[in-house]
């Protein structure tokens, strides 16, 4: 499973600015309704909030990964959001979160589901590839950076 085929143009957001997880989470989720991706938010919302309470997805190294799985989506749906300000997640290391991987999926696709969570999780352990994302001019450039390492 492809990283670059499950991502697209509409859901690359380069000029995400949140000051907390808790208002980072709601805009989210506004985004991806505003796309067409999600048709209920509101579940959405609490699946992700429910997730964060088991720990934080804020993994550190300035990176988020939070995820759910919910009835109410029907397809594997990832968004990437860039924030050059960073903001507080939680993270585990305490610091701001500047790279956001989110992966929402129906509840019915545990293995594909797993399957990206590990993918966009090795992606991120490469330096190269977190300075290419913050440096990217645009959205043509993200997808390119995480095709070429996809």
């Amino acid at each position: 499973m492809q990283l670059a085929q499950i991502l697209t143009k509409n859901h690359v957001f380069l000029n995400f600015e949140a000051e907390n997880k808790e208002e980072a989470i709601e805009k989210f989720i506004q985004m991806l309704e505003q796309s067409g991706a999600i048709k209920d938010p509101a579940v959405l919302k609490d699946a992700l909030f429910e997730r964060e309470k088991l720990g934080t997805t804020g993994v550190g190294s300035g990176i988020a990964m939070p995820h759910a799985r919910s009835g109410a989506i029907k397809e594997l749906t990832v968004a990437f959001f860039r924030s050059e300000k960073g903001f507080d997640f939680k993270s585990t290391d305490g610091a701001p979160v500047n790279l956001v991987f989110l992966l929402l999926a129906p509840v019915s696709s545990g293995g594909p589901y797993l399957k990206l969570l590990a993918k966009i999780s090795r992606l991120l352990r490469g330096d190269d590839f977190r300075s290419n994302l913050m440096v990217a001019k645009d959205i043509d450039e993200v997808l390119q950076i995480i095709k070429d390492n996809d």
